[in-house]
C-alpha cells in the first residue's frame, strides 16, 4: 500500500510556449522607447558637436554644406532623463531575454563594434560616436536579437516529446 503523499499541491509544468501579447507588447515598447531616445542623443550631440559657421549654420563633417537649424532642440535635462530611459530600456530587454537568447552577447558586441570602427572610420568626434552611432547600433541588434530568435523559432522543427517520454516524466516527477 502506497502512503499518501505529503502535500497534495502539484507543481505546475513550465513549457517551453510562444511568448504572450503582453511579452512581445513589452519588447515592442521597449524598442520603440530605446528609438525615441537614440533620436534625443543623437540630435543633441550633433548640435553641440557640429561646427558652426560664421552665419550660425551648422556645417557638416567640413563637407562645405550646410545643415538648416534644427527644428528639435533638446534641452541637456531631456538628453539626461532620454540616456537614463534608454539605459533602462535595453537593460531590461537584455535580462528578459538573457535566457532565451545564448548569442544575444555576440550580436551586441558585432553591432557595437561596427558602429564604432564606422565612427572611428570617418574620423567621427568621439562623443558623437558614444551618443549618436552607438545607441543606434544597440537599437539595431535588440531588432536583429528578437527577428533573429524569431525566425529560428519558425523555421525550427516542431519537436514534441514521444509518448514513452511523457510517461516516463509523470512517473519521475
Amino acid at each position: 500500500m502506497n502512503p499518501p503523499p505529503y502535500c497534495s499541491h502539484q507543481i505546475p509544468r513550465v513549457t517551453d510556449q510562444v511568448p504572450g501579447r503582453c511579452y512581445c507588447a513589452s519588447e515592442i515598447l521597449e524598442i520603440t522607447l530605446s528609438c525615441l531616445c537614440s533620436v534625443v542623443t543623437w540630435t543633441y550631440t550633433v548640435q553641440n558637436e557640429l561646427p558652426q559657421g560664421q552665419d550660425g549654420l551648422f556645417q557638416q563633417h567640413g563637407a562645405g554644406r550646410h545643415v538648416d537649424t534644427f527644428s528639435f532642440r533638446p534641452s541637456p535635462g531631456l538628453m539626461l532623463f532620454s540616456c537614463l530611459v534608454f539605459g533602462c530600456c535595453v537593460s531590461s530587454f537584455t535580462h528578459r531575454r538573457q535566457s532565451k537568447d545564448p548569442f544575444q552577447f555576440i550580436v551586441y558586441i558585432i553591432f557595437l563594434g561596427v558602429a564604432a570602427v564606422i565612427g572611428c572610420g570617418i574620423r567621427t568626434n568621439v562623443h558623437l560616436i558614444l551618443l549618436g552611432y552607438l545607441p543606434w547600433a544597440t537599437c539595431a541588434a535588440m531588432v536583429t536579437s528578437i527577428s533573429g530568435h524569431s525566425l529560428y523559432r519558425w523555421l525550427r522543427p516542431d519537436v514534441r516529446p514521444s509518448q514513452g517520454d511523457e510517461e516516463k516524466a509523470r512517473l519521475l516527477g
